[in-house]
């Protein structure tokens, strides 16, 4: 059986103290099973799913073997298990019981050969258990380089109008700031925790999508307008979101460069389905099936190929879809950026 380690990764330097805190106290009292272990170690990780940082770490994640719990302040996560925020010693002595009834867990403890008996031979050490690599992933590079600034780096770069999905990298909001664009609600940002607030739907965030946006067009606000304009839109949203409606309207029809529809395409695991989209359950239903060509998706699900692209290119830059026998397809990365940063085509 697996031993019973745990790792938090992607959350601050704050937060994570009092998780922490709260999960000895939660592991105390229910018998002291689990040990906290490095993200390379650790069977199951819990991960800041509200920031950016933590969907990459379950991006690398979900192909190991690792359980993963999703800890957000929304309803929904695509990880195995979910963790409402904020945590409590209750919730975590609740995580750990619903772990521990999924998986049967034994902790394993080394003894130290100084530890052994006087004339007895240490124990044998168990050999790790091997842990697959992580795969390369397109949508992984392309979302370090915006929450890095590094998208500059990653060459070709193209001379483009600046869009709202520019301002994501941490190195350009230093705080929490809102934007107002004509026809949609106030839009707020809080870099540190990579959310935004302003609708708990999307297509009334389209305007921002589509616009121009300049730095002098973003209003510095104080945390508590933040939480205001949080409050009355139904909590914050992980900037993901963001990502994914733009990679939907970037194309318009058009699949991102280094992607053709001579290839077929995977859906790697279900992802978030948007209430405002409704065609995207059977896009998905279809494409659970197995690896199809756009055509083929297009004829099963009974929508349009351009719809089918478009729903692809959010897939592919959020980490869904990935083209047949290619998971990595690292060589495609430099064109898709290039192709975001371009005037959305007419």
């Amino acid at each position: 059986m697996a031993s019973a380690t745990m790792c938090f990764s992607g959350f601050s330097r704050d937060e994570i103290a009092q998780i922490q805190q709260q999960f000895d106290q939660a592991n105390g009292e229910t018998g002291n099973r689990w040990v906290q272990a490095s993200e390379a170690e650790a069977r199951v990780l819990v991960i800041d799913m509200d920031s950016m940082y933590g969907h990459m770490t379950w991006l690398k994640a979900r192909d190991s073997g690792k359980t993963t719990v999703g800890l957000t302040a929304g309803d929904r996560s695509e990880t195995d298990l979910l963790l409402k925020r904020p945590t409590s010693v209750a919730s975590l002595k609740n995580l750990l019981a619903r772990l521990e009834a999924h998986t049967p867990i034994a902790v394993t403890v080394a003894i130290p050969a100084a530890a052994a008996p006087a004339g007895e031979p240490a124990p044998p050490q168990a050999a790790p258990e091997p842990q697959e690599p992580a795969r390369a992933n397109p949508s992984a590079d392309y979302i370090a380089a915006v929450t890095t600034g590094q998208m500059a780096a990653m060459q070709p770069v193209v001379a483009h109008e600046p869009r709202v999905s520019d301002y994501m990298a941490g190195s350009f909001l230093r705080g929490t700031a809102r934007l107002h664009v004509a026809g949609a609600p106030v839009l707020a940002f809080d870099p540190a925790t990579q959310t935004y607030a302003g609708s708990a739907t999307l297509k009334p965030l389209l305007p921002y999508i589509n616009a121009v946006i300049r730095e002098s067009d973003f209003e510095a606000i104080d945390q508590a307008e933040f939480e205001r304009i949080m409050a009355g839109a139904g909590g914050a949203q992980p900037y993901m979101r963001l990502l994914w409606l733009s990679g939907l309207t970037v194309g318009n029809g058009h699949l991102l460069p280094g992607y053709s529809p001579a290839r077929k395409f995977v859906l790697t695991k279900w992802p978030q389905i948007e209430r405002e989209y409704p065609k995207h359950f059977r896009l998905a239903t279809v494409m659970m099936k197995g690896p199809a060509f756009v055509r083929e998706i297009a004829e099963a699900s009974g929508v349009t190929e351009s719809e089918v692209i478009d729903f692809v290119n959010a897939g592919l830059l959020t980490g869904s879809v990935v083209l047949e026998g290619s998971p990595s397809a690292a060589g495609d990365v430099p064109r898709a950026v290039a192709l975001l940063a371009k005037p959305r085509p007419a």
